[in-house]
């Protein structure tokens, strides 16, 4: 089931989406547990090999293999930013074209409630069945590439005993000699419906466009599974899904021996693992002091843990998972699509707005507005600030302190010009 958490982030504020980092289903931290706990796992044994467990030769190939490896884990080798960023945005449009065109009964249903008139069993009869038809062909379609629909429908005598196929509909299925699907049969007798219905006087005679209307939805709701069918049908290449697949994997299986640490001083709790000879010679002696400051560059400290290649691991691996998750959203991962509930709710607002519904118009009177509807009574959104302070509540603080200091400084004037010239008010008021 699709996992809902926008009402969290209904306000963009970092605490919000921080929050959503302690969600576990569906989840970055669900879907790579598991592998993130196994590379850990063979990275230590890895480590704790190399430092108990080898002696000194053995460790110096060890150094010179995890030297050789180590330039092969940057993107220079292996540019996984743009493979990751290709497929995933292949596969997301993908996931999304697929969603829009999973079929919704409601806007022929409301239709048919507005075309086809009357109020008998028998004009009720032809509406529910049109809407039933319509399910019983997203439920066919479905059965072929939903694992959740085939779990439980998986065959034409499961539709039947749900209620969705009847006894004499499945004789005239099977009658017909066909060896693809036959999910167009329903869609054929809806349209059969309809263009008897006109035929009955049951829709307006010189309404053609309310027949030419109802054809064209439903012509577009059958096109619309037989998108979803061909999306599933017709995969993305399967050598670019390997090629992704091994490229992450191969990429960390490098990393379990690229990025160890190496402890170059050959101690281990003050114990010196490879004690030097005394009797060595000078040129050997040379040869080791001269190996390890190569080394010491790009493995100048021991931190035994791998956090840097646990922050990608993070990233390329979580990443890839999305993908792989979105690539058949019809599964059973947290985010796949509730065919299932889709199949129930087509069915059961589809009845509703055609015979729960039907002729159910309430009485007219006139709105309480004014004319112009400027006396509605919806109030002005209040924005609010950082501080949790209305705004408007801040501007006119801010118009107060500034009515006040221009005031103020309006009497400082007057006093100020008072003051030098005193006869000036007098002689004013003379001359007027």
């Amino acid at each position: 089931m699709t996992v809902l958490y926008t009402d969290v982030v209904s306000r963009s504020t970092t605490f919000n989406f921080a929050k959503l980092l302690f969600r576990w289903k569906g989840s970055l931290w669900k879907v790579i547990w598991a592998e993130l706990v196994l590379w850990l796992l063979v990275y230590t044994l890895v480590s704790l090999m190399y430092r108990l467990l080898l002696n000194c030769d053995q460790r110096e190939q060890f150094e010179n293999f995890v030297k050789f490896w180590s330039q092969y884990t940057g993107e220079s080798f292996v540019p996984l930013t743009f493979i990751l960023g290709f497929f995933v945005s292949l596969v997301v449009d993908r996931w999304w074209s697929m969603y829009q065109c999973m079929g919704s009964t409601e806007t022929v249903a409301t239709l048919l409630a507005s075309y086809i008139e009357g109020s008998d069993e028998e004009t009720i009869t032809v509406k529910r069945n049109i809407i039933r038809y319509m399910v019983l062909t997203q439920a066919m379609m479905y059965l072929k590439i939903s694992f959740g629909v085939r779990k439980r429908y998986p065959n034409l005598e499961a539709l039947r005993n749900a209620g969705l196929i009847n006894d004499i509909e499945l004789k005239t299925m099977e009658e017909t000699d066909s060896p693809n699907s036959k999910h167009w049969m329903p869609i054929y007798w809806s349209m059969s419906l309809i263009k008897q219905a006109k035929r009955d006087g049951k829709i307006e005679s010189d309404s053609d466009s309310f027949v030419v209307d109802l054809y064209a939805r439903l012509r577009e709701y059958k096109n619309n599974l037989s998108n979803v069918n061909s999306y599933m049908c017709v995969p993305i290449p399967l050598a670019y899904t390997q090629v992704v697949f091994l490229a992450v994997r191969l990429y960390f299986l490098i990393a379990l021996f690229a990025n160890q640490y190496l402890n170059f001083n050959n101690t281990v709790g003050g114990v010196d693992l490879c004690p030097k000879n005394p009797n060595s010679t000078t040129s050997s002696s040379s040869s080791d002091s001269s190996k390890a400051p190569e080394f010491e560059v790009r493995f100048g400290v021991d931190l035994f843990f791998p956090f840097a290649t646990v922050v990608q691991f993070f990233f390329y691996v979580g990443w890839v998972k999305v993908a792989e998750s979105l690539f058949n959203p019809f599964g059973g991962d947290d985010d796949d699509f509730e065919v299932n509930e889709l199949l129930a709710k087509n069915l059961q607002n589809g009845l509703l707005i055609v015979d729960g519904a039907f002729n159910k118009t309430p009485a007219q009177i006139r709105d309480p507005y004014s004319k112009t509807g400027s006396d509605a009574p919806f109030p002005p959104t209040k924005h609010r600030s950082f501080l949790d302070v209305p705004i408007t509540a801040i501007k006119r603080g801010v118009n107060r302190i500034q009515d006040t200091a221009v005031n103020q400084f309006h009497d400082v004037k007057n006093s100020r010009h008072l003051s030098l010239h005193p006869s000036q008010p007098k002689l004013t008021t003379e001359i007027s």
